[in-house]
């Protein structure tokens, strides 16, 4: 299992419970988050880590939908 599909478990069980969270690939400039809420987002999470395995990208930042000012980088 590698780094995307680690990543999809864990932010899939996070929809499934309820959560709230934002995704932005790469940590240069002010790209903007795709919001994600509820369990209807688990295909468009599948799609966007699929998008970011294809791009080779390295990092993608998780912004919980309750603190935006908090950003952490997952990978």
């Amino acid at each position: 299992m590698d780094k995307y599909e680690k990543t999809y478990e864990l932010l899939a069980k996070r929809l499934k419970n309820g959560d709230q969270f934002g995704l932005r690939m790469g940590l240069d400039g002010e790209g903007k988050f795709k919001d994600f809420y509820g369990e209807q987002e688990i295909p468009v999470l599948k799609e966007f880590l699929e998008n970011a395995r294809k791009e080779n990208i390295k990092d993608i930042i998780i912004r919980n939908a309750n603190a935006e000012e908090s950003i952490v980088s997952e990978f």
